[in-house]
């Protein structure tokens, strides 16, 4: 180590003391030198090296005193010895010690503000190291040091031969995105990893990271993506195989460096979830429980709603269709008596057949509360609604939003209740799809798409992915109560129609040619108000531009 950075306080003062007496003997020696000897050459350039001995000990101000030192030794060398026969020879070689001097005097300050410099930014890059490996070890979270050279490597690589859509990539290549994760390196965690993972030491955890990985978590291509764009910064939810085999979900916190270096040591955070997401499972399976309890305990307060309002016109039907018989048995037949009871039982089916319209006009439509509707809006509410039940099933939902596409005038409640109950539809036939064929074989996928086939309809389709509709369940579809679900009511599409033919619309159901189900309903769209139509006065004073 250079004297005078980094030793002790007495060191110091003990070098000081060394290299100057060091530095006053050759300057003397010098002096005498260029005074008292005939030599013909520039002797005070030699004062360079007191300089640079001084150098090592002395601060900043004391090689500025040395330096003007030994111009003042060279300058007062130079009349002692040229006196008498100054000459311009003479003179040009003490100028040129003289720059000599003041040339090293400058460089060696100028080095010395640098090392000082230098010496201040590697105590701070040490004091903010150990400040960060102290928050590191102390930290209550996950907390890990990767390597992720190999992944930036290899996304190079395939970058340079041309691949640029990395999903697709992917896709072709089934567990392509497993083996890039192979290529990711621990290389040191934190005490709460350990915890986490219920490992007894550290190296149980370095090392590869594809171990803790189950083998189709969609969180590894989620990365290689945010690193393949060139973002800063990937966060999401994945999960991790604990070295027990416990299978933990946790939010993942990736900071990537954003000047393409700095791989070799990425810091990873992890939250561990996996209680809150098994409370949040738990609540929403009482949930739906509660929920069709309440649609039961609903239905049957309905029936009995329905059954009461109905038996006083149904009984009377029947008791008019009775005497009617009797009239109509006589001998002879008592046909203006007969004729009265069978106005009395039209009567009594028209108040029947309007206690079933309002009871319908109940469940699925309230004409005060129709609204013009943008159903482009009303599919995205929709999604945001079913956000929890699209992840919790793996599925994703795409849009698709025809331009120009009218508002309808409907109920927003009904139809968004429609939009629901298809798309929650869709989610069931792909996971039992899932089911049949293997976790993870399937593509979760649904797509709703936004259209207006004419300028007077708009037509909206739900597509999944699922096994599509059985040819003997076609025909039944929409009848209430049919089901193929074992813990189903077989309402819903039912009702569904119900919503839709009450806005003056049609819901169909068919298999889509590459597999799957496709639900599409059409309804009229809402009827914009007239443009105001000028007055033949205002008309007359519009420019002939205008009224042509």
């Amino acid at each position: 180590m250079v004297a005078g950075y980094g030793a002790s306080p007495e060191s110091r003062r003990r070098n000081e003391l060394r290299f100057g007496a060091l530095a006053f003997l050759l300057g003397l020696t010098v002096f005498a030198v260029d005074t008292f000897t005939d030599i013909e050459s520039a002797i005070a350039v030699l004062y360079v090296l007191v300089l640079m001995l001084a150098a090592n000990a002395l601060p900043r101000a004391g090689i500025v005193r040395v330096g003007a030192g030994c111009a003042v030794l060279a300058v007062l060398s130079f009349l002692l010895s040229h006196w008498h026969d100054m000459d311009v020879q003479s003179a040009l070689r003490c100028g040129v010690s003289l720059a000599a001097i003041l040339i090293t005097t400058a460089l060696l300050v100028r080095d010395h503000l640098s090392r000082a410099l230098l010496v201040r930014a590697n105590g701070a890059l040490a004091r903010s190291e150990k400040r960060y490996r102290s928050m590191f070890e102390q930290a209550r979270f996950s907390l890990w040091e990767q390597d992720f050279t190999g992944v930036k490597d290899a996304l190079d690589a395939l970058r340079a031969v041309g691949v640029t859509d990395l999903a697709a990539h992917a896709q072709a290549n089934p567990g392509w995105a497993r083996g890039m994760a192979s290529l990711v390196v621990t290389t040191n965690v934190n005490d709460a990893t350990l915890e986490l993972l219920g490992a007894a030491d550290r190296a149980e955890v370095l090392g590869p990271l594809e171990r803790f990985l189950p083998a189709e978590d969609p969180a590894i291509l989620d990365a290689l993506l945010a690193i393949h764009e060139g973002k800063d910064r990937f966060e999401g939810r994945a999960r991790l195989i604990a070295a027990d085999g416990r299978v933990l979900t946790v939010l993942l916190g990736i900071r990537l460096p954003d000047d393409g270096i700095g791989f070799d040591q990425v810091v990873v955070g992890v939250v561990d979830i996996t209680q809150r997401e098994r409370t949040q499972e738990a609540l929403l399976a009482a949930q739906a429980e509660l929920a069709r309890a309440a649609r039961a305990a609903t239905l049957g307060a309905l029936s009995a709603s329905i059954a009461h309002e109905l038996n006083q016109p149904l009984g009377a039907i029947v008791l008019n269709a009775q005497a009617c018989l009797r009239w109509l048995r006589r001998d002879p037949p008592d046909i203006d008596t007969a004729s009265k009871a069978v106005e009395r039982m039209v009567r009594d089916s028209k108040r029947a057949g309007e206690i079933v319209q309002r009871t319908r006009g109940m469940l699925v439509k309230d004409a005060d509360r129709d609204e013009i509707i943008d159903l482009r809006q009303l599919v995205e509410e929709a999604a945001q609604l079913l956000e929890r039940e699209l992840s919790a099933g793996g599925a994703t939902l795409t849009t698709d939003f025809a331009d120009g596409v009218p508002p309808v005038r409907a109920s927003r409640v009904g139809l968004q209740q429609v939009l629901i109950n298809l798309i929650a539809n869709g989610l069931h036939a792909m996971a039992e799809t899932g089911a049949e064929m293997g976790a993870g074989t399937a593509q979760r996928e649904l797509t709703v798409s936004v259209d207006s086939p004419d300028p007077a309809q708009v037509r909206v389709s739900v597509r999944d992915r699922g096994t599509g509709i059985a040819e003997e369940h076609r025909a039944r579809l929409f009848d209430p109560f049919f089901t193929t679900r074992p813990d189903g009511m077989g309402m819903g599409l039912a009702i569904c129609r119900s919503t839709v033919e009450s806005c003056g619309g049609t819901l169909t159901a068919r298999n889509h040619e590459d597999g799957g189900a496709v639900f599409e309903f059409t309804i009229p769209a809402a009827a914009l108000p007239p443009s105001p139509v000028p007055s033949p006065t205002a008309a007359a004073t519009l420019p002939a531009a205008q009224e042509d």
